[in-house]
């Protein structure tokens, strides 16, 4: 993105003065042998700010300049910033623990040494907790700045995502948490320098879910030779350190699972299952009638290609007289349902899902083609949890492009599929599609959901003959107060229409917004609103860009 992209016009905010809880906010730094340019810096934004209340602290971890030690002693008169000196060298967490012993703000925030804070970063912060008095940790979106100033690469973050922090290092910068929190977690863990506030993150997510996320620029990230903000590479080990981190957060969860860095996409980590003696039962429901070709493709691939254990299929058939395709049912060991009456996608679904016996029920349609053994494996270890509700995998086109990675709502003007077109290789927008992630809503050309949960919720609208059936459904689960998630760790190719075709059903549009355009309204929680609806690539709406 272009220079300078950050630096959009934002709406002032009121001043300090105005909110009812003032808390002291602790910005804790970490130093090392600081260029004084940079580090006055970010002093300098710190000062700046318009929220008035507040403490610096610069733990200095042995520094040998002595440029940086004069500067950090002319800091000495100043009664709102405390400068703790070291003598030794023992790292940036151990730095940092020296800074949060030293707080006295409830709550905390982290300024790297050589980056610089928006002017009304700590106020946008406390008029958040002013707003939900009962956050504990308050992240914001961010940018990088270079040697000119000139501010460029605006990352525009999604709201909370457990399950996306858990492949990739998104939240950041600006980092705000409640110090007691903090400290009763044992602060930041020195075996992790390198990636100590992502480790910490984990740790904190484990305590909480109350997290707020301020979707404004607040923070800009220096671009220096031999910084992570300049380059991915600039520091060896990362990926691993990150991926260990993960490792021991899965291991405190009690998860099924294990991490490892992605050989492909540096810092971004790829979740396993751990093998075990026994899987839960699936029944995956295939609505067919017909269309031989399309029919045998996917059987052929669900029982050759999947290692799953324990799962059965079911065909509800909708009126196949095509010979070819009822020799089809013969071939593989899956049951037949026939379904008599008029086609409606919601209703043929429903009447194979009360039928069905698994305990996990997968909606696919018959014109998919399994690509990864390990696709059910995959999508049951993530709907496993309570908070989960459904999941959703990667679907490709034939030419193996991006057809499906979750649904975002408001595009079209209702909601529609993200990165269609996309490379299925690539990262997407930083690991939205390489990393399994929070969505509103996944298509119901593979769909999987406890059986129970979606006869609770009374499965399909009827209402829905063709379209938005799946997206009224997700956003049923959403209200329920479970996540949906789409995973790249299940891919299936996808000849999307083969058997349906390209009839769009006007009415079926006209329903969803008459019962959801209040939450679509409201914009998607996962799809930041400084990204444009125009299209379905991330791009920055042409205000914020």
């Amino acid at each position: 993105m272009a220079a300078g992209a950050a630096q959009a016009p934002q709406p002032r905010s009121a001043p300090a003065s105005q909110l009812h809880n003032r808390p002291l906010v602790t910005v804790l730094t970490p130093v090392y042998n600081t260029d004084p340019k940079w580090l006055a810096r970010a002093v300098e934004s710190v000062r700046r700010q318009t929220y008035p209340h507040w403490q610096l602290v610069l733990a200095d971890d042995g520094s040998t300049s002595e440029p940086t030690l004069e500067y950090l002693r002319s800091l000495a008169d100043d009664a709102a910033i405390e400068v703790l000196l070291a003598e030794a060298n023992e790292g940036i967490a151990a730095a940092s623990n020296r800074a949060l012993a030293a707080a006295e703000g409830e709550f905390i925030a982290f300024l790297d040494h050589d980056d610089e804070l928006h002017p009304d970063a700590l106020l946008e912060c406390v008029r958040r907790l002013n707003e939900r008095p009962q956050t504990d940790a308050i992240y914001t979106d961010e940018d990088k700045i270079d040697r000119r100033g000139a501010l460029s690469e605006p990352f525009f973050k999604p709201d909370w995502s457990p399950e996306l922090l858990r492949g990739v290092m998104y939240v950041g910068h600006l980092l705000v948490v409640r110090r007691s929190l903090v400290e009763s977690i044992g602060g930041l863990d020195p075996a992790f320098d390198g990636v100590q506030d992502f480790e910490l993150m984990l740790r904190v997510s484990e305590r909480t879910e109350r997290i707020e996320h301020v979707p404004r620029v607040l923070y800009h990230w220096r671009k220096l030779p031999n910084s992570i903000a300049a380059s991915l590479d600039a520091k060896e080990g990362i990926s691993d350190l990150q991926a260990a981190a993960v490792n021991r957060h899965l291991e405190r969860r009690g998860a099924r699972a294990f991490a490892r860095p992605n050989p492909e996409l540096p810092h971004r980590v790829l979740i396993h299952h751990k093998p075990r003696p026994r899987w839960p039962r699936v029944t995956v429901i295939v609505p067919t009638k017909d269309a031989p070709v399309h029919l045998a493709r996917c059987l052929d691939s669900i029982f050759s290609r999947s290692t799953y254990p324990n799962f059965g299929v079911l065909l509800v058939d909708t009126g196949t007289s095509d010979a070819e395709a009822l020799r089809l049912f013969d071939r593989h060991p899956v049951e037949v349902l026939p379904f008599d009456g008029p086609f409606n996608f919601s209703r043929v679904n429903n009447v194979g899902a009360r039928h069905a016996d698994g305990d996990f029920v997968v909606f696919l349609n018959n014109d998919t083609e399994v690509q990864t053994p390990e696709w059910i494996e995959a999508i049951v270890g993530l709907a496993e949890p309570d908070g989960v509700g459904a999941v959703g995998p990667l679907l490709l086109y034939p030419n193996g492009s991006v057809q499906h990675a979750g649904v975002v709502l408001g595009l079209r003007g209702t909601a529609d599929h993200i990165m269609r077109g996309f490379p299925a290789s690539s990262d997407g927008y930083a690991g939205s599609l390489s990393c399994t992630r929070e969505v509103s809503a996944v298509t119901a050309a593979c769909l999987l959901m406890r059986r129970g949960l979606f006869l609770d919720l009374g499965g399909f609208d009827e209402h829905f003959a063709t379209h938005y059936q799946d997206v009224d459904l997700c956003l049923r689960v959403r209200r329920s107060g479970r996540r949906i998630l789409y995973t790249p760790r299940a891919v299936l190719r996808h000849h999307e229409g083969a058997t349906r075709g390209d009839h769009y059903d006007h009415l079926d549009r006209a329903l969803l917004l008459d019962r959801w355009d209040d939450t679509i309204a409201r914009g998607d929680p996962y799809y930041n609103a400084s990204l444009s609806l125009a299209g379905a690539d991330y791009e920055p709406e042409a205000a914020a860009a």
